[in-house]
């Protein structure tokens, strides 16, 4: 998967994760749907100023757009994208227990000492 097409989950995520369809993206941040569409299937690359456009309409850092390694699968980076757009909408009381749930969760999956 390229950065196209990394980027374009990201967008698609975060759109969902807002409950918002492609047309009213594209309407607060003053594109085409066609264009929206175009980015969320990794066919063309954001200029500056729709990234710009894009942290604006969905109310998220410009950085969380790109934040995917180099070789995630399809489905890790949808899932990254998801948990941290989630963990963005949470207070700091409720952020802990997430953290805390991941932790423990991690913790489980790791071989223990000794085997």
């Amino acid at each position: 998967m390229n950065a196209s097409e990394k980027f374009g989950l990201r967008l698609r995520t975060i759109r969902r994760n807002r409950e918002l369809s492609q047309q009213a993206l594209a309407d607060r941040a003053e594109r085409s749907v066609e264009a929206v569409s175009n980015l969320e299937r990794g066919l063309n690359f954001p200029s500056f100023e729709t990234l710009v456009a894009l942290s604006e309409a969905l109310g998220v850092p410009i950085r969380d757009f790109f934040e995917f390694g180099e070789n995630e699968s399809r489905q890790r980076t949808e899932l990254m994208a998801g948990l941290l757009d989630m963990a963005r909408t949470m207070d700091d009381a409720t952020l802990a227990i997430a953290v805390e749930q991941v932790r423990v969760l991690s913790a489980s999956k790791r071989p223990k000492a000794g085997q």
